[in-house]
Parts: structure tokens; C-alpha cells; sequence
């Protein structure tokens, strides 16, 4: 048996499972396959039964055979895809277009080609205010005028159109003079008796002056009324006060007042106790700053700063290396600090500049060397930067502190002094600074102590 012969007896023990025959019917129900064609085709997904026409079996085909004339795109309507036609082949959406662009222009609106405008009057209202094409008020259509007693500081009417003053005239001058007030003419005066008050007292014009109480106290048969002035003195049994050096008693207020004198003189010390405000302030004006005459300033306060900030000295940092024993640091091509970290120092800046300056001995072990000397953080590792206070970047500006400063073409040793000039800092602000050096060439050498001199590193506010 060959192989089509297998397929005519498979379809034939289909159909007469299924029971199909030739007729006509309202409805068929399958939930299995349809197939069709003389293949025996199962179809594949979104294809739709095709009619082959008469006596020709039917078959599955693409959904665009279902449509068998396409839907071509007419006057103002487009597919989103942009394709002139559709034919249910592919999803599509359809779009209307308005091309209705006949405008007309109603009351206070101009139309020049597409173009709208207000339509105004240009005498109350115009178009180039503001930016030079917005609608601005010119001024109102009715002026205001000024009647009687009105007066403008420019013309006679007000519209708007122009800033102006008004001001109204008071010209009602009919005054009659009430108690304790005389009138002359069109003068006011006080109406004064002359012996408890008067007008006579001076000034610009004659002021109001008392002259006594009207009723006299008499203490111990010494009359007063205020005319002149008394002395009383009340038998007390307090405590007597007087003043003592730079020190003066008011008896003449209730209670007394005890005044420090303005000047103090003959003082032998002057002395500041409890925490804060412990200052002495001159006048706040420029050049009046307070003089300060015989100041003993040997003072450890005035020549210590790391240890007294407000210290009057110049130097911020004072700080040296000098052990009894000789002690070196050996370079290489990398900064590191000095000594381990032991000149690191640390300031309260008073001002925006400072000097940093190092003096150290450069020691000749190998000829062909250079000395750089830099200022790096706290930490001994980073360039030293104003920005972040103890280091992380380039030292002045853009700038960095490294620095060459020796170069030594044979075994020689020389002791150099180097200066830095740091801007930019914060007055109030605490900065570290950390002397490192490098050379060119593994390996070079500073000294310091013993037989050798100090290094010494200090900070000088500018």
C-alpha cells in the first residue's frame, strides 16, 4: 500500500467517525482541526479560508485574500503607517485631517492673511506696549477735571495719560480762638498767666516755658516752687557711701547711682575674669583705634600662637626638628613628610595670606640630585589645597606647592630655606600644613640634629 492510498484510508476513517456528509445546515460546531485542500492542510495562525470557486476544494490562505479589494486613502485622510491604501493585511490606524482654515475676524480682532490683531482705537488703547506688541491702556476716554480748590501739578484735567499731583487748597481762613489760645490777625499764641507759665522760653519761636508750681513746698522753713533751684538734705540712717578711685556716687538720683568714671586713672591692673567677652574694644570708627602705650608684651600669651591663638606674634606656627642625635630622611621619586609627620602643624588663620617656610639641610651622599620641597595634608599623603583645609588637591589656585629648590651636582650638602605664599584662606579657619620632599633619582638625603642644624618650619601671617 503506498503512501497516498494511507492518507485516503486515514480520511476516511475520519469522516466516517465524525459522521459529515454532503447537505445544508445553519450551524456547524467542531472544537478540533479544520482542514482542507486536496492536502489535507491544517492551516497556519490569523490564515482564513479561501474559496477556490466552483467544484474546486476550498483551502487556507493569508487574511489579505479576504479582502479582496483594498481601501484606498481619499481627501483629508491619511493612515498612521503613511501607505496609500489598506488591505487587512497588516493592523492600521486611519486619521481624519481638518483642512478647514476660513477665519474671519469679529469686533476688536484684525485678520491680515492668517495673522490675528487686536483692533483698537489707538487714542484709549494700542498693541505695541510692553514688549512693543502687547495691548497697553493709553489713557481713559472721559478726562477728569479740577473744580473749586483743586489744582494739578500739570494742566487742568486728568485722563490718565501722564503721571500728575492733585492737591486740594484749604481756603476757608475763619478761625476763633478758644481757651488758652489767642488769635492776631491770623498768629495763634498761647494764653499764659506770666507767673506759672509764659511763652518767652526761645528757640525758633517763643516756646511754652514753666516758671513755677502754682503752691510752694516749704522743708524746715525753706520755701520751693520750683522758680529756683534748692538743696534738701533728709536725716538718714543708712549706710554712708563715697566714691573711691575712678568711682563717683549720683546722690542727686533716686536711688543713688555709682558711675565708673569715663577716664580711669592711677590703676595698677585690670584684670578679666569668667569665659567670653573678655576684650577691650576702642571707638568704631576708622582711625580712632584704641592706643595702647607701655604693654609688656613678653608675655608667653603674646609669643606663643600655637598655644594662644589671639598671641600678638607673627608667626602662626613656630616648630623645629633638632634631636640630640642626628637624624635623616631618605628620599625617592614619591613626596613624603618629613621626619614622620613631626613638623606637621596646624592654624587658625587670621587673614586671607600666610608664608609657610621651611629650612632644612639638603645632604650630599650622590652627585646629580634634586631637592623638591612641597606642603602636603594631615595625613602626609595629598597636596596640600586651601579649598579643603587639610589637603586633597593643588595648594594655591590651580597651582600645586611642590617646588624645586636644590640641586646638587656633586657630593656637596647645603642648608636651604624655602617660602611659600598661600592665598585664598578663610580667616577664622583651622588649615594643616605638612612639609614633604622627593628627589629626581632613588636615593637622596635631608639631615637635621646632632652635629647638623635644626630644621625649622614656621607660618607667618601676612
Amino acid at each position: 500500500m503506498n503512501k497516498r492510498n494511507q492518507i485516503f484510508i486515514f480520511l476516511f476513517v475520519r469522516m466516517s467517525i465524525t459522521g459529515l456528509k454532503t447537505g445544508t445546515f445553519t450551524s456547524l460546531n467542531n472544537s478540533g482541526e479544520i482542514r482542507l485542500g486536496n492536502q489535507i492542510d491544517s492551516g497556519t495562525v490569523g490564515e482564513v479560508i479561501v474559496s477556490g470557486g466552483a467544484n474546486q476544494p476550498a483551502e487556507w490562505g493569508p487574511n489579505s485574500v479576504a479582502v479582496p479589494n483594498a481601501l484606498t486613502m481619499g481627501t483629508n485622510v491619511n493612515l498612521t503607517s503613511g501607505n496609500p491604501s489598506w488591505d487587512g493585511s497588516v493592523a492600521e490606524t486611519i486619521n481624519s485631517i481638518d483642512t478647514d482654515t476660513t477665519y474671519s475676524a469679529g469686533s476688536g480682532i484684525d485678520l491680515t492673511g492668517t495673522t490675528f490683531s487686536t483692533d483698537n482705537d489707538g487714542t484709549t488703547i494700542d498693541n505695541s506696549g510692553g514688549t512693543g506688541a502687547q495691548n497697553q491702556v493709553l489713557k481713559v476716554p472721559n478726562a477728569l477735571t479740577a473744580g473749586t480748590n483743586i489744582t494739578y501739578s500739570a494742566g487742568t484735567t486728568f485722563d490718565g495719560s501722564a503721571a500728575i499731583t492733585i492737591n486740594s487748597t484749604d481756603t476757608d481762613t475763619t478761625y476763633s480762638a478758644g481757651n488758652g489760645i489767642d488769635l492776631t490777625g491770623t498768629t495763634f499764641s498761647t494764653d499764659n498767666d506770666g507767673i506759672t507759665i509764659n511763652n518767652t522760653g526761645g528757640g525758633s519761636f517763643d516756646a511754652n516755658q514753666v516758671l513755677k508750681v502754682p503752691n510752694d513746698l516749704t522743708i524746715n522753713g525753706t520755701i520751693f516752687n520750683g522758680s529756683v533751684a534748692r538743696n534738701f538734705t533728709l536725716a538718714t540712717t543708712d549706710t554712708t557711701y563715697q566714691g573711691g578711685a575712678n568711682i563717683t556716687i549720683d546722690v542727686f538720683t533716686t536711688p543713688d547711682t555709682i558711675d565708673l568714671d569715663a577716664a580711669l586713672t592711677g590703676m595698677t591692673g585690670f584684670t578679666f575674669t569668667g569665659s567670653g567677652g573678655n576684650n577691650l574694644t576702642g571707638a568704631g570708627m576708622p582711625g580712632s583705634g584704641t592706643t595702647c602705650t607701655y604693654l609688656d608684651l613678653t608675655s608667653a600669651t603674646n609669643i606663643f600662637p600655637s598655644l594662644y591663638p589671639n598671641s600678638v606674634s607673627p608667626y602662626l606656627v613656630f616648630t623645629s626638628y633638632d634631636p640630640a642625635i642626628s637624624a635623616n630622611q631618605s628620599l625617592t621619586t614619591s613626596a613624603v613628610q618629613l621626619f614622620s609627620g613631626g613638623l606637621s602643624s596646624s592654624f587658625v588663620a587670621l587673614g586671607a595670606n600666610v608664608e609657610v617656610e621651611l629650612k632644612i639641610l639638603s645632604y650630599g651622599g650622590t652627585s646629580n640630585r634634586w631637592l623638591y620641597l612641597t606642603i602636603l595634608d594631615g595625613g602626609g599623603t595629598t597636596e596640600w589645597s586651601a579649598s579643603m583645609g587639610t589637603g586633597g588637591g593643588y595648594g594655591t589656585g590651580a597651582r600645586p606647592t611642590e617646588r624645586l629648590v636644590h640641586y646638587r651636582d656633586e657630593t656637596d650638602s647645603d642648608y636651604v630655606s624655602m617660602s611659600w605664599v598661600l592665598t585664598g584662606l578663610t580667616p577664622g579657619n583651622t588649615y594643616i600644613v605638612n612639609p614633604g620632599a622627593k628627589t629626581n633619582l632613588t636615593t637622596n638625603y635631608v639631615y637635621a640634629g646632632g652635629s647638623f642644624p635644626a630644621c625649622v618650619f614656621r607660618v607667618i601671617q601676612i
